[in-house]
């Protein structure tokens, strides 16, 4: 069965074979493993975010069984693309909730921010060096030439490891001027948009278990910091604290998405 996921408008579509132009991704999640350097297990976030800034305007078919249908939804939704998802029967309900809860939440359509102009050549590498990225929530625009207002500009993919040309972006753009941080979990990825005062955190949840006492930073001073989390009503954000440069609030419990409207 296929579930056509608009940004807007997200929609059941029903079973339908898939569309010759939709473009095959594999089913966001998180895969633990062995980080010798601690005896620990390792988040790995297997995220389409990437993917979803290089192509926009592309339309995505992911295999989502089960519920990972709601985690599939929420990421589509988050980064404004169309996306059909394939599951079973055990992915409706988890689908259906998802979408009652997206279709709840109140208009915003505000552009993406970003600290970071990324080049795209369209590379296997270049691909590898934004899903570094989006994975540690240094945001970045993918633009067809370096826009001046951006703190930082990458305009080539260097060989070797991309770690490292990951550090040392983060080090060029400095955490200070980060527009977005997030503390206490590592399979969290969030975009930011906004304009005029007003800005919509998206946060993504990739884990399939709940997150729980995540503090998080956003640059900008904000006087009010409404939340929508997944599965959580009448939710609230704690410790919520604001300085000239900052605000920032902890979010006691997360499950797949949560939405952070913000207004000064």
């Amino acid at each position: 069965m296929l579930l056509l996921v608009a940004a807007a408008l997200p929609a059941l579509l029903g079973n339908q074979p898939a569309p010759p132009d939709c473009v095959a991704v594999a089913a966001p999640k998180v895969n633990f493993r062995p980080n010798v350097a601690r005896a620990t297990s390792s988040p790995w976030v297997d995220s389409n975010a990437w993917r979803f800034a290089r192509s926009p305007q592309a339309r995505y078919c992911i295999d989502a069984p089960g519920k990972s249908t709601a985690l599939a939804a929420a990421e589509a939704f988050a980064y404004d693309v169309q996306a059909l998802l394939k599951t079973g029967p055990d992915g409706i309900a988890p689908f259906d909730q998802m979408l009652a809860f997206l279709k709840d939440l109140p208009p915003a359509a505000f552009p993406a921010l970003a600290n970071i102009g990324f080049v795209d050549d369209g590379t296997p590498q270049s691909g590898e060096l934004m899903n570094l990225l989006s994975r540690r929530n240094l945001l970045y625009r993918v633009e067809a030439k370096p826009d001046t207002t951006l703190a930082v500009h990458v305009t080539h993919t260097e060989p070797g490891d991309p770690n490292k040309q990951a550090y040392e972006i983060r080090r060029q753009l400095g955490d200070d001027q980060r527009l977005l941080r997030l503390y206490g979990t590592e399979v969290v990825i969030g975009r930011l948009t906004g304009e005029n005062g007003r800005a919509r955190l998206h946060l993504v949840n990739y884990s399939q278990r709940p997150v729980t006492g995540m503090r998080v930073r956003v640059l900008g001073k904000y006087a009010t910091a409404t939340p929508h989390i997944f599965g959580v009503p009448n939710a609230k954000l704690t410790d919520v604290t604001t300085d000239p440069d900052a605000t920032e609030f902890t979010i006691v419990n997360m499950n797949e998405y949560a939405v952070i409207d913000l207004s000064n």
